[in-house]
């Protein structure tokens, strides 16, 4: 009786002390230096913004532990200019998990979703914020935690606090600058200009119809019988397709896990 009781406390002991292991059910690598939006974003002029990189994706992957799922990306040059924690960087998850949804990515991206969402996430600094469908803040339980020296930012959203399964569902990942009007709090993508200045970064218009994101994840292209059917459209295609006659917005891709 002893010894099932000592086994059962060091059973006990054991879950608590071994973490769980997060399973990583998809990742894409970005190419490195490809953070120029269609093709001629700048950065802004400010010093606190040295040689770039903070709206640089190097990769993006989803990852499910203790019943949430992970969203993990890694930037190449997360800052810290004024000792408050991350900043400059902004990034964005939109989760589309069935029909209908917000067709538009908010927070000043100046985007629209080819896969309408139920759900947008944005983290800057350590922030994190939800919206649902009507653009409104939720609270789901999201959280953040941000690792300056392995530049990776990762939000933990409880699997259980959306309906439906998530292996159906369909995620477009977007990162940019974040501005937030100097009141600290989460603000918005940062606007791109076309000509840089101090505060805003160049290559876009002054119509507000470019995108404001330096860097999305592309899909691969599906495979037909082994072999890549389709064309698949680059990163400055998408975010070049905008028309200043038509007040066309940009169209985001979704990824899926499968």
């Amino acid at each position: 009786m002893k010894l099932l009781r000592g086994a059962v406390v060091l059973l006990a002991i054991l879950a608590v002390a071994i973490p769980a292991v997060a399973e990583e059910l998809a990742r894409w690598d970005d190419p490195v230096g490809d953070d120029t939006g269609d093709g001629d974003y700048t950065y802004p002029l400010n010093e606190a913004f040295g040689e770039g990189g903070q709206a640089d994706i190097l990769s993006f992957a989803i990852e499910k532990e203790n019943g949430s799922l992970i969203f993990e990306f890694t930037i190449r040059n997360l800052v810290d200019p004024w000792n408050v924690g991350n900043r400059l960087t902004m990034v964005a998850v939109a989760i589309d998990t069935e029909e209908g949804g917000d067709g538009e990515l908010r927070r000043n991206a100046n985007a629209l979703l080819a896969e309408p969402s139920e759900y947008q996430i944005f983290v800057a600094g350590e922030t994190v914020e939800v919206i649902d469908m009507n653009a409104e803040r939720v609270d789901i339980g999201a959280s953040v935690e941000t690792n300056m020296e392995k530049g990776t930012i990762r939000i933990n959203v409880p699997i259980d606090a959306i309906d439906g399964a998530a292996a159906d569902w369909r995620f477009t990942a977007a990162v940019g600058l974040q501005d937030d009007y100097g009141a600290g709090g989460l603000g918005d993508f940062r606007e791109v200009k076309k000509v840089e200045e101090e505060w805003r970064g160049g290559g876009g218009d002054d119509l507000s119809i470019d995108a404001n994101l330096y860097d999305i994840i592309v899909p691969e292209p599906k495979k037909i019988l082994f072999l890549f059917g389709g064309g698949q459209r680059s990163q400055e295609e998408i975010l070049g397709d905008c028309s200043l006659e038509t007040g066309q917005l940009v169209i985001l891709p979704a990824l899926a896990l499968e």
